[in-house]
């Protein structure tokens, strides 16, 4: 079976949807990719970085996030196991922040999560992030934000490399920015570390990729969000 990333959204997202359906199944959070024959062609999604390439081939990802990335999660397990990973492991729950929540009242943060994945024994290869659209606004300086970046950031073994994407929430824009322009700064300060711009995608309304409440992503969206992860891992 091939799965064309340009073919799908030439087709439209819900032919799109369906086609990543058929092929991974429906939960798309813990898939062991089986079918060697499926193949992804796509384009370098806008603002794409990539981890320096490894000494032995990678083969297992992980990755921790919110709603839109659970919202993507079928569409990462396809496009990213295209790409020959055979052990791909997302946690993601909406409304998840990087440092607030007890997985009571309110979803296990993004910290938590991560010692939590750890201790069950998840050992990607890489890291993945989708963490800060629910703290933006919510912290008034960049040192703020810096903390939380932080500790997350500290979690992994300093060895490991990790992927972020950057966030976009234009109802709190200026926040948005703020956290985006300290996210690079501190990636800056750890080795094999990267981020990645849902920014420059999501904000281009030309790119047509968000649902009604200019967050979340729509189907096609959905699929650009996984290409962008999954092409800064190759």
């Amino acid at each position: 079976m091939q799965i064309s990333r340009r073919s799908l959204l030439r087709a439209g997202a819900s032919s799109g949807l369906l086609a990543l359906l058929a092929a991974c199944g429906a939960d798309g959070v813990h898939t062991q990719a089986s079918d060697k024959n499926t193949t992804t062609v796509r384009s370098s999604p806008s603002g794409v970085g990539r981890l320096p390439a490894p000494e032995a081939r990678r083969t297992k990802f992980a990755m921790v996030g919110d709603s839109i990335t659970k919202a993507s999660s079928t569409a990462l397990t396809t496009v990213i196991g295209n790409e020959g990973f055979t052990d791909i492991t997302i946690e993601a729950e909406p409304s998840r922040r990087i440092a607030v929540g007890d997985g009571k009242a309110e979803p296990l943060s993004g910290v938590k999560t991560l010692y939590t994945m750890i201790s069950d024994g998840v050992t990607p290869d890489v890291w993945g992030i989708a963490m800060g659209t629910n703290d933006v606004g919510k912290y008034k300086t960049a040192d703020e934000y810096a903390t939380l970046i932080d500790q997350m950031l500290s979690v992994p073994d300093a060895k490991l490399p990790i992927i972020w994407v950057d966030v976009y929430n234009p109802n709190q824009l200026a926040g948005t920015k703020m956290f985006n322009k300290v996210l690079r700064e501190r990636a800056a300060a750890r080795a094999n570390t990267v981020v990645l711009s849902w920014f420059d995608l999501a904000s281009d309304p030309k790119e047509q990729i968000l649902r009604s409440d200019h967050i979340h992503p729509n189907e096609k969206g959905t699929l650009v969000f996984a290409d962008l992860v999954s092409a800064a891992l190759v």
